[in-house]
């Protein structure tokens, strides 16, 4: 090797190319054109490098091998006015960007089309019919607000079958929206899901389970379910998960609890959201009257009749009309601690707990339990008596402060799976903050259970909220201090050697 390199040294790229009677601007202008004419042929290919968390400008694993399999070919027509506000240019460029990232999984099955309405009457007078909706934007320009009317949709076509997308802004979404329309048209029967608990509302602005049961419906055949009394009918084997809320008004006598523990035994899945203890609008608790507790505890899990609080909390509004504030309440749980073996946490980097119980991982022959996410460190419970006004939470005892499991799984048999979250809020709406991942967490637990996984890791598409690591107070005063004295403290050493080197 060391022979080779002197050579290397002594070799002339202009002897080796006989270019060394031209000059070096003829040189130069070569090696110009060469550059200009390889970049216009590598065009077509464009080369992407994603170094992103997660990669999150990246179509995921699950959309790659939906497009793979496609049979049929799909259309996307994306449906964008020219003249645009300002600040929907680059989400624009992202939007074509990712259609193309479509086509180039399946170049032979995507057709991806980008149409002007309003340059094309017919076009307009189609979508319209479709029942695309023409969008309206304000901004502010030279000190005015200004209304724009724009079309920023899309449109998906599959043999007979077509699908619209009304808008496409929310940038965090807009892969799982596409890829989960794609998937339900090209899908030949869908994923049957019974479920218990779940309110029924006719508005959905007033509906704070809008956004589970709106892609829940989208994508699975649900049937609300019904346990019935009579020993002689079993619950449904075509229902592929079982989703059960606490609702606080359903009960379970010994026949129904029977049957729940026969189908996840023969291979059933069911998913928990229920309170360990009842937590109503005024703070107020209670027992929980849903009594599952020895089932669960068959199931290998013990659902403990407590209330968790933690200093890793969310910020709630408490007060009246005439006097509000916002303050961090240890009762609303956040968590950071992910079982991440697991295919549920994808893309997620925070969960809420509001108004929490613990579970406890029991050994019982034939299930093997697993802790999915626990508390922070910095954590503790109430037993017994609760107080729950954030004025008036006593502070824990040293000895009593630990971390606690939140969210466990059971594996019942060969095939039958089990999953209790200790709060029946977790999915709805009232009670999750904008960095919550608790629908995503949700519908990536269902995919798994229900559908094998097949939409589960791609409903987050932009980067996540990243949190802090939880610190002591003592390192958090430590940073506070470092922060506000060393650059002060650098200007003064500094002023005191030029001092210095003048005398």
């Amino acid at each position: 090797m060391k022979k080779i390199v002197p050579k290397l040294k002594k070799i002339r790229l202009t002897h080796l190319f006989k270019i060394g009677h031209l000059s070096r601007e003829i040189i130069f202008a070569i090696l110009c054109c060469c550059f200009i004419g390889l970049t216009i042929l590598l065009i077509p290919i464009g080369i992407r490098f994603d170094f992103s968390r997660n990669q999150a400008y990246s179509l995921s694993g699950a959309t790659k091998k939906i497009i793979q399999k496609l049979d049929k070919p799909v259309s996307l027509t994306f449906y964008v006015t020219s003249e645009l506000p300002t600040r929907l240019i680059p989400l624009k460029t992202e939007v074509i960007d990712l259609l193309n990232e479509y086509k180039k999984i399946n170049n032979s099955k995507i057709a991806v089309t980008v149409v002007d309405p309003k340059k094309d009457p017919k076009k307009e007078a189609e979508i319209k019919q479709l029942g695309l909706p023409e969008l309206q934007f304000s901004q502010l320009e030279q000190d005015k607000y200004q209304v724009t009317n724009a079309y920023f949709g899309l449109g998906i076509t599959y043999q007979d079958k077509k699908e619209i997308i009304p808008q496409l802004t929310d940038v965090s979404n807009i892969e799982y929206n596409i890829t989960s329309l794609i998937y339900r048209m090209t899908k030949k029967e869908f994923e049957k899901i019974g479920i218990i608990g779940v309110p029924q509302s006719a508005d959905p602005q007033n509906d704070s389970y809008y956004a589970f049961k709106t892609v829940l419906f989208q994508q699975y055949e649900i049937a609300p379910l019904t346990i019935e009394t009579t020993e002689e009918t079993p619950i449904d084997k075509n229902n592929k998960l079982l989703i059960i809320i606490d609702d606080s008004a359903t009960t379970y006598d010994e026949v129904q609890l029977s049957k729940l523990k026969k189908y996840a035994e023969d291979g059933g899945k069911i998913i928990f959201f229920i309170d360990g203890v009842k937590v109503n609008e005024s703070l107020q608790t209670s027992s929980s009257s849903a009594n599952l507790s020895g089932l669960l505890r068959d199931f290998g899990i013990h659902l403990e009749p407590n209330l968790v609080l933690s200093s890793s909390a969310e910020y709630v509004n408490f007060g009246n009309s005439v006097f509000q504030y916002l303050t961090p309440y240890p009762f609303w749980v956040k968590s950071t601690d992910f079982n991440t073996k697991t295919g549920y946490f994808a893309n997620i980097s925070q969960l809420t707990f509001p108004w929490t119980s613990s579970v406890t991982p029991i050994k019982v022959p034939g299930v093997a339990t697993e802790v999915l996410a626990a508390t922070s460190k910095q954590s503790w419970e109430q037993r017994g008596t609760f107080e729950l006004n954030p004025q008036n939470i006593p502070q824990p005892l040293t000895k009593n402060v630990k971390s606690f499991a939140l969210v466990a799984q059971s594996a019942i048999g060969k095939k039958g799976t089990v999953v209790v979250v200790p709060t029946s809020r977790f999915v709805d709406g009232k009670y999750l903050s904008r960095t919550s991942g608790n629908i995503e967490f949700a519908f990536n637990m269902i995919d798994n259970l229900a559908s094998s996984g097949a939409l589960s890791g791609i409903r987050s598409r932009a980067t996540t909220f990243q949190p802090l690591p939880e610190l002591p107070q003592s390192q958090k005063e430590l940073f506070k201090y470092v922060n506000i004295l060393l650059l002060p403290g650098l200007l003064a050493l500094y002023g005191t050697i030029r001092i210095m080197k003048r005398k």
